[in-house]
């Protein structure tokens, strides 16, 4: 069958439903993780928090996405994409429910395992539903529309402190993230379930009718799922094994990349390259979201026809060059180079290691590990995240941001090293092509051919 939209189908309008339940699963992301950044100071001054307690009130949150991450593979697999992630969305909007009362520190610490278990299960069943919903000329892009909401997320993150100026007015700043949920669960309601999903679960018929709805080509099922068993593959089967370290590598080079230091504390950063604190802070992590998306904007555009390897060889590059203007900067005291370095290395960041590992994770596991190798790829990236987040301050500390700043250069080396040599091209290839070649071992940098 093509790799297109099944002719005469509604594929656009169900492209575009697929697209807004992936962009409510990304902002979610974005703004849960960044929300805190820039009241951080307020809420540590309410609660009396060192800095070390501040760490441990950011990484409880991350710490909690790494249990969902790893929770959100038996979901999806037993109960299906769409109850998965409407019990992540339940999940969200009790947690952001509970830091709209003005919670005491221990319940905003409990609303915030709430919904980062959210994140976690959203950040891996979203992009894997999207991958497996959309058609192939459109997956790249719908994919990488994860990323985009992450960053607008974010970027909303950083925008309501500047509306709202009032330091005690954190609960509504923060727990007005419940709109994200909430518009999340009145969009599953108008998406199918995956037909991938379907035709192991409840065979032939229900996938194809949830194919037609959303324009995308029935899968077809191994011989050896007769009886809605599962094909009896392993991670030894083929490249399967090699593709899952792949995609966990490419979510540890992500994560230590820098860019979750900067997430979660970029005002602290701005401080320390020179910045008054305040506004002129506030306003520089402001820009620093701005160029985010507007380079996820570009990424989206571009993963479709400029492919997966130039991306990711070309952005790991600017990345190298961004983080080293930021070193050079802290050295010399000049801030607005450490300003400048940062837009870089966001922009780079924004169209390389951003999307890309989430773009791959869903095109390259097998159907039936699916669930599994995505569900380790997310957790192992929620992982890395929390020791970024719990370490960040005390390593800035302790040894200096330029020094931080190296060792976030030294990682996007590896990075661009890795692309260079084992990342595959995968633009234009449906998920069955691929998945054959990986099943038959063909090296991982041919797998997309």
């Amino acid at each position: 069958m093509s790799d297109a939209a099944i002719p005469g189908r509604p594929a656009a309008f169900a492209v575009a439903r697929v697209a807004a339940l992936t962009a409510c699963s990304g902002l979610l992301f974005g703004y849960s993780t960044a929300s805190i950044a820039d009241w951080l100071e307020p809420i540590a001054a309410v609660f009396s928090l060192t800095v070390r307690g501040q760490e441990y009130l950011t990484v409880s949150l991350v710490i909690s996405c790494f249990f969902g991450a790893v929770a959100a593979a038996p979901l999806a697999r037993r109960f299906g994409r769409r109850m998965a992630l409407a019990g992540a969305f339940v999940l969200a909007a009790a947690g952001y429910g509970v830091v709209l009362t003005e919670p005491s520190l221990s319940l905003l610490v409990f609303a915030r395992v709430l919904i980062g278990l959210a994140v976690g299960i959203s950040s891996m069943v979203a992009p894997m539903y999207a991958g497996e919903a959309t058609p192939a000329d459109r997956r790249g892009g719908v994919v990488a529309l994860f990323q985009l909401a992450v960053t607008l997320g974010i970027l909303a993150a950083y925008a309501v402190p500047l509306i709202l100026l009032d330091h005690s007015a954190w609960p509504l700043a923060i727990g007005g993230g419940i709109v994200i949920p909430l518009a999340g669960l009145l969009i599953l309601v108008a998406v199918p379930e995956s037909p991938s999903w379907l035709i192991a679960a409840r065979g032939d018929a229900a996938a194809r009718a949830a194919a037609g709805v959303l324009g995308v080509p029935t899968p077809h099922a191994a011989p050896s799922t007769a009886g809605h068993a599962r094909p009896s593959l392993s991670l030894r089967t083929g490249a399967t094994l090699a593709v899952l370290a792949l995609c966990c590598g490419l979510f540890i080079l992500q994560n230590l990349s820098g860019i979750d230091g900067i997430l979660y504390y970029a005002p602290t950063i701005f401080t320390e390259l020179g910045f008054p604190p305040g506004l002129a802070a506030l306003g520089a992590t402001f820009g620093l979201g701005l160029i985010n998306v507007i380079a996820t904007v570009i990424a989206i555009l571009t993963v479709d026809r400029l492919g997966r390897r130039p991306l990711a060889i070309y952005g790991s590059l600017v990345m190298i060059l961004g983080l080293s203007a930021v070193v050079a900067a802290h050295l010399w005291d000049m801030p607005f180079l450490g300003l400048a370095g940062l837009c870089v290395y966001i922009a780079a960041f924004a169209l390389s290691l951003g999307p890309l590992p989430y773009v791959l994770m869903a095109e390259l596991m097998p159907s039936s590990l699916r669930e599994a190798g995505l569900s380790a790829a997310s957790a192992t990236s929620w992982l890395f995240n929390a020791l970024v987040a719990l370490f960040f301050l005390t390593g800035v500390t302790q040894f200096g941001l330029s020094t931080v700043f190296m060792f976030f250069a030294l990682i996007c080396l590896f990075a661009l090293v890795i692309s260079i040599i084992w990342l595959p091209e995968t633009k234009g290839r449906s998920l069955e092509a691929i998945e054959e070649n990986v099943l038959k071992g063909v090296p991982l940098r041919q797998v997309g051919r």
